[in-house]
């Protein structure tokens, strides 16, 4: 039977080799930008209610430490359908077709939507799109972090698993954000964060790596947030690495006579 090329090409490093060569995105990286195509699935895998969402093409625009816009366009006409942009906690959202602009902040869970027609454009954050893209290092920076590494192998390739845990307590250590490293090509393949209860919060797959200026980035990215009831999909064509963007490229250009609508956090039940 034969062995797939990557088993066979697996690399041995040691943890501070691994981590090095994964954050080599932190030290190199201060912008990105690409044209874009996004599949959205909205709903509980649990609830059998799925909704998918029409593919649509795009750009996005990415600055470190929190600057991003995205642009989705009817794939026919070429105009703007829904744009976002994401600064910090804030972000907004521009819908031309309804003349409405959403300002919200990415920290809340859930949102009030009562008497919104189309909630899916509140699903995803912009900020978990930022990091799925774009994700912080894996060093610990806090006091009581660690790093646990063990090794795991599939049919397809060898990985180190790099774990990022938190004391909390004199005996127990919580998971914050665990990272499969394939080792043909020493690059992430797939991040997981979590809760601090220690539930899977999110879960980001990336394919199609290619390098860009010395740099491995996917060309194809999977967001899943269990919690939050999205999945999203990304396809890039192409990764221009440290453009020039200034603060007013990630301004959204709403008319003045749109209407300005304030998300507001879903009060959640006492039960």
């Amino acid at each position: 039977m034969p062995v797939s090329p990557k088993l066979a090409a697996a690399r041995t490093a040691s943890l501070a080799e691994v981590l090095d060569m994964v954050t080599v995105a932190d030290r190199k990286i201060r912008s990105l930008s690409s044209s874009v195509k996004v599949s959205l699935t909205v709903g509980h895998e649990d609830s059998g209610k799925l909704q998918e969402y029409r593919s649509a093409t795009g750009y996005i625009l990415l600055r470190r430490p929190d600057r991003l816009l995205m642009n989705i366009q009817n794939p026919l006409t070429r105009t703007t359908i829904l744009e976002l942009s994401s600064a910090g906690d804030q972000f907004e959202i521009w819908s031309p077709r309804d003349n409405k602009a959403y300002l919200g902040r990415n920290s809340v869970r859930e949102f009030d939507l009562e008497g919104q027609s189309d909630a899916a454009g509140f699903a995803a954050r912009p900020s978990q799109i930022l990091e799925a893209i774009l994700p912080p290092g894996i060093q610990p920076k806090e006091p009581g972090e660690r790093i646990m590494r063990t090794e795991e192998q599939d049919a397809a390739a060898k990985y180190y698993v790099m774990t990022l845990l938190r004391e909390a307590g004199d005996r127990e250590a919580k998971p914050v954000r665990r990272i499969w490293v394939e080792r043909s090509q020493m690059a992430v393949v797939k991040e997981e964060t979590f809760t601090d209860s220690g539930q899977v919060d999110g879960i980001v797959s990336y394919g199609d790596l290619a390098d860009f200026e010395g740099v491995r980035l996917p060309l194809s990215i999977r967001l899943e947030r269990p919690l939050d009831g999205y999945r999203l999909d990304m396809q890039f064509k192409s990764w221009r690495i440290n453009p020039e963007l200034p603060d007013e490229a990630f301004v959204l250009k709403i008319p003045p006579a749109a209407e300005r609508i304030v998300l507001k956090e879903k009060a959640r039940s006492s039960h």
